[in-house]
């Protein structure tokens, strides 16, 4: 279902082979899940390793990714312990080892991610390149993408692929089937880099309408799709092909949707976030339940990359940085 597809977007201005980039640094994938596994028989010197190692991830990992208490004390790791060897935890780990976590998909998704990287150190010099960690979350975070600069954790049991029998025994109220759909080894690159661009420009969300989230999260998008270009578009938003095909095909009716004025520039996120929550359809207006989720997300999509067309001198930087709504509507035609 979600296979990759080769867009062959070659002859855009913002093309970049990643074979040609120097990134200045050693890119990392670092499985912590398996270094964990080999951690000092003392709790307090698992401790000392995991701070020295791990830094800023372990604070996260042990207070709010799973919390298991304060990160630099032993009763920490000894809880981490625990969960490591409960039943639990050790079917997933085995999951993982066949799937999202096998030594073939983690070369490819390396690979994969570092060329995107690669891609927007060219396109945003100045903008910092994470880490990739890997770890096992309880289901919590597929993607841990805080705002810091050094990395970005993956919870590889959230690919380990939508028909994996484990999901089976996950509470369907917290992992409906959609939910479970994308669960695939296949959105794993795209979660992670999405993830961690959306979180390391979020201080350039210039507004509280829903405006301005549509044109941020399309500016996002855009951004991704440079990075990775090989992906096809469906794959941007975590659709199936036919979900993408249902939008592409009623653009103009859900642009009649979201452009009135009470809509597009509503400041009540309560009201306006059912264009841009997951979930089976978009609850809005006379969207209907056939429609797949987010659409407000791919019209910004739409919208910026009209824009960016139409200015093919701008960079990233400029882009991230436009605080105005009027250009980029005066650019867009559904």
């Amino acid at each position: 279902m979600f296979a990759v597809v080769f867009a062959g977007c070659y002859g855009d201005s913002w093309h970049i082979d990643p074979d040609t980039v120097e990134l200045g640094r050693k890119f990392e994938l670092r499985p912590f899940y398996d270094h964990v596994r080999d951690l000092p028989d003392s709790d307090s010197a698992a401790v000392e390793k995991l701070v020295n190692v791990y830094g800023e991830f372990w604070v996260d990992y042990s207070e709010n990714i799973l919390g298991f208490g304060a990160f630099d004390s032993p009763e920490s790791v000894h809880n981490m312990r625990c969960y490591l060897n409960d039943t639990i935890t050790l079917n997933i780990r085995e999951a993982i080892d066949t799937t999202s976590g096998s030594p073939e998909k983690l070369a490819e998704f390396s690979k994969d991610i570092e060329d995107g990287f690669k891609r927007l150190h060219a396109l945003a010099p100045t903008e910092p390149i994470p880490d990739i960690i890997l770890m096992t979350s309880g289901y919590n975070w597929g993607v841990y993408p805080r705002p810091r600069e050094n990395y970005v954790a993956v919870g590889l049991e959230h690919f380990i692929g939508h028909d994996h029998p484990i999901l089976n025994t996950l509470p369907p109220r917290l992992f409906p089937e959609y939910r479970k759909l994308r669960m695939h080894p296949d959105l794993m690159t795209v979660n992670v880099f999405r993830g961690w661009v959306q979180v390391n420009f979020q201080d350039r969300i210039f507004g509280t309408k829903l405006i301005d989230e549509v044109l941020y999260m399309g500016k996002v998008l855009w951004l991704v799709d440079k990075c990775m270009p090989d992906l096809h578009k469906h794959l941007l938003m975590d659709w199936t092909p036919n979900e993408l095909a249902w939008a592409e095909a009623n653009e103009e009716n859900i642009w009649i949707e979201l452009q009135p004025a009470d809509i597009l520039f509503e400041s009540n996120r309560t009201i306006y976030s059912r264009w841009l929550t997951e979930g089976p359809f978009t609850r809005a207006g006379a969207i209907p339940q056939e429609s797949p989720d987010r659409l407000g997300v791919w019209m910004g999509y739409q919208i910026v990359d009209d824009y960016m067309n139409a200015n093919p001198e701008t960079t990233v930087d400029e882009l991230f940085n436009t605080t105005k709504h009027t250009p980029f509507l005066k650019t867009y035609r559904p």
